[in-house]
């Protein structure tokens, strides 16, 4: 995407009131407890493992660490975790 069409969405997203993690596609992370973790806008899972879950995201990768993780449902956008969370990295 060019960068006059990357400032004409900014600013169509603007004026809508769009809120910018939304329209920048960002990645969102929702933690519920220390057991359920909630990831929207991810582009792809990288190692998955009971102990350890490393997703592509547009900017960064995200990794979460704990025990028992599982993926309880995922679509092309959206994903939850549950199982013991002890920590959530960006790199």
């Amino acid at each position: 995407m060019s960068s006059s069409e990357k400032s004409f969405f900014r600013r169509f997203a603007q004026a809508a009131q769009i809120p910018e993690d939304l329209s920048a596609q960002a990645v969102l992370v929702q933690l519920a407890g220390q057991d359920t973790v909630l990831v929207e806008n991810y582009r792809g899972i990288l190692e998955y493992s009971c102990e350890r879950l490393v997703l592509q995201t547009k900017t960064c990768r995200l990794i979460i660490e704990g025990s028992g993780l599982f993926i309880s449902y995922y679509t092309g956008d959206e994903m939850k975790i549950t199982g013991h969370i002890d920590q959530i990295h960006y790199c």
